[in-house]
Formats: C-alpha cells, structure tokens, sequence
C-alpha cells in the first residue's frame, strides 16, 4: 500500500491513536558524496532496518514503515507507543550509523570532506531527526496537515547535531 493510502486510511479510521514519525538523515549528502553511493545505498537500507526491527520491537503490531525517497521515512504507529519508538530508533540508529564509517573517521568522530568549492571540511557522523506528529496539541484532520508540521517540526530537530525526536507542544495546554 501507498504511504498516502496507508495514511489517508488510519485518518479515516481512528485519527486520535495516529502518531506518524518523519524519519531524516543528516549529513546523509556528505557520507554519500565521501564514501560512494554503494556506501549510501547501504545507509540507506541499514536504516530501513533500523526502523523495522525498532517497530517490531517497540511499536505497535499495525506500524507502517515506508521510504519516502532519498534519506527520509516515515513510521505510522500509535500515539502510546510513538515516544518509546522514536527512543528505539535514535540509539539503535546511532548504534548503527557508527559502524558504517572507516574506522579512521569513526575515530576521529568526523568526515574530513571537501565541499562544493573545494575546502576541507568537517562533518560530524551521521544522525537521525524525527518529527513526531500526533494529536496532542491539536486534531489531525488530513495529510497535508500532518506533512506542514513534520516538516516544521523537522526543520527544528536538525538544529542540533545529534540524533534526536522532537514533538509538536505548542498550543498544548
């Protein structure tokens, strides 16, 4: 199924149990251009597989994991599991992402890159940022609602500089 059927589905259904995580690598962009896109494809699916066995694990039996494209996902789950999920995510996720580095950048605990103008830089490893939509501030009503404020919740969780969950709590009472 479709993310926007599966999604359009649960709102129609019992949209007050909905939680949906966008799911975005950072730095993805560096790791790929250093290593090569095998290295990335491999990124890719091992975070794929992060995300399914933390849903198997700590979410609900109905989860929903989907690929986006490029470095973005999404898990549908349930609001009573979403916090513990998107725990289980960030620390097996930085588990993982670690192990994919040669282990001279995993020491050092950054890419030394060069950028698009040709200056050395430095990139700090790979790290997830989750934006936890649920209704807990407000209704969730449609997709397009729900997208507006992943991407706005998503945009501050990649402030910081490591893996890291935030949820909508303004208008929160």
């Amino acid at each position: 199924m479709s993310i926007q059927r599966e999604l359009e589905e649960r709102l129609s259904r019992r949209p007050e149990e909905l939680a949906v995580c966008y799911v975005d690598l950072d730095r993805f962009k560096a790791f790929n251009d250093h290593y090569g896109f095998k290295r990335g494809d491999e990124v890719i699916q091992a975070t794929a597989d992060v995300l399914l066995k933390a849903s198997g694990a700590h979410g609900s039996p109905t989860d929903f994991v989907g690929h986006i494209g490029g470095d973005d996902f999404i898990v549908l789950t349930s609001r009573e599991k979403a916090e513990a999920l998107c725990e289980a995510i960030v620390r097996d996720f930085d588990a993982m992402a670690r192990q994919l580095y040669d282990e001279e950048d995993r020491a050092r605990g950054f890419l030394l890159h060069t950028d698009r103008k040709g200056n050395s830089v430095k990139v700090p490893l790979l790290s997830v940022s989750i934006a936890l939509v649920t209704s807990d501030t407000q209704p969730l009503t449609h997709p397009g609602q729900i997208a507006r404020i992943g991407a706005e919740l998503k945009a501050y969780a990649k402030q910081f500089e490591r893996s890291v969950y935030v949820k909508e709590r303004r208008g929160k009472p």
